[in-house]
């Protein structure tokens, strides 16, 4: 490449259990990425490896803060050493303490948005047929709650609505957060 210094780019990414478009671009950014001649990693979480009673609690508890998904990307930054951690899907499996991770590391981060998960349980903006932004702007997201936001539950909403608002209130969105647990 004339004028273009390579860069390393670590990848982030938990995969739903049906693929979608977020799989797609991410796949053809780490293709476009290699074509340019620039160094990437893909880092994966798979919902696949959630299974059983066990699994589903420790994955709501971790959907707020998962010590599990930040050691796993406090490794790989350690082994990769990028200039740039992209992520494309941290939910629910590496959860927002990865970009205490990052910001611990002094690694800048990209985070590119499939969906409106940072402000919105359901991550659509869309409810009973309409536009919903209730959830916009308030510090917990209640309006999300009692509807059952995500997936038609308010168990399962909870604890989404739990992250929300305690990465909202420690800026994780904004500088990196450092919560250590």
């Amino acid at each position: 490449m004339v004028g273009i210094t390579p860069m390393r780019i670590l990848l982030v990414h938990n995969r739903y259990r049906i693929a979608g478009g977020e799989d797609t671009v991410l796949h053809a950014e780490k293709s476009m990425l290699e074509e340019q001649e620039h160094d990437s990693a893909l880092l994966e979480g798979d919902n696949t490896e959630i299974s059983g009673a066990l699994g589903q609690r420790e994955t709501v508890v971790g959907a707020i803060y998962s010590r599990h998904g930040k050691r796993r990307v406090v490794v790989e930054l350690a082994r990769f050493h990028p200039d740039v951690m992209h992520v494309h899907n941290f939910f629910p499996l590496f959860s927002p303490s990865i970009y205490s991770a990052a910001h611990e590391a002094g690694v800048a981060v990209v985070q590119t948005l499939h969906n409106y998960r940072l402000v919105c349980p359901n991550a659509l903006f869309f409810r009973d047929g309409h536009v919903c932004e209730d959830c916009l702007g308030v510090a917990f997201p209640l309006p999300g709650m009692i509807p059952a936001g995500y997936r038609g539950s308010r168990l399962g909403t909870a604890p989404v609505a739990a992250m929300l608002a305690v990465h909202g209130a420690m800026g994780t969105w904004r500088e990196g957060g450092s919560m250590h647990i």
